[in-house]
């Protein structure tokens, strides 16, 4: 196995670790927790917070995947914002409140700054959604997308990640599904209710 694999590796066991457990964990802890000991950790790492950051990092990437979907041109845009939903419900199940809101307390200035990517990426991908949507037919023609894609960015993850952070019981499993279905709702042509 060559470094990067093994480095790659690592980090996914420390995620696991850290989903279960929080980020109040030393050094020695996490290395136990994950099968290895504390040197091969700083064999890969200079710290704590270098393999935190690598993980906060991997999951971001792992959220842009989840997002992907949504400008997929195979599909049609009602199908994509519902299949993209699903992957981010996906994703956000796996990554447990406690290490989510760790992630926010204790290291606020790299989640804020992937969550301002991560938004910034799905405004984007709204956009295109929206847009082939309109030239599809199945959107109505005069949405106003920029508008549109901002507001479903925002309210998605605003209220959610404000929900998790104040343990909103509001919260649903089904969330993300039930937004992609509000929204819908409230763009789609007469075209495209048929495929509601």
């Amino acid at each position: 196995m060559n470094l990067i694999t093994r480095k790659k590796e690592y980090i996914n066991k420390a995620i696991a670790v850290f989903k279960q457990d929080g980020l109040r964990l030393s050094l020695e802890e996490v290395a136990g927790k994950m099968g290895i000991t504390k040197k091969t950790i700083y064999n890969h790492f200079d710290s704590k917070d270098e393999l935190l950051k690598e993980c906060i990092l991997s999951i971001s990437s792992d959220m842009r995947e989840a997002m992907g979907g949504l400008d997929d041109r195979t599909r049609s845009a009602i199908e994509n914002m519902r299949q993209a939903f699903s992957r981010i419900n996906d994703f956000f199940t796996v990554l447990s409140p406690i290490f989510f809101y760790d992630i926010m307390r204790l290291n606020p200035n790299q989640a804020m700054a992937e969550h301002l990517i991560g938004s910034d990426l799905f405004q984007q991908k709204m956009e295109i959604n929206l847009k082939q949507g309109i030239e599809d037919g199945i959107y109505r023609k005069n949405l106003d997308v920029e508008f549109i894609s901002r507001y479903i960015a925002y309210s998605v993850f605003g209220f959610y990640i404000n929900g998790l952070i104040n343990r909103n019981p509001y919260i649903t499993k089904s969330y993300f599904a039930d937004i992609a279905e509000y929204n819908l709702r409230a763009i789609v042509s007469e075209k495209g209710e048929l495929l509601l």
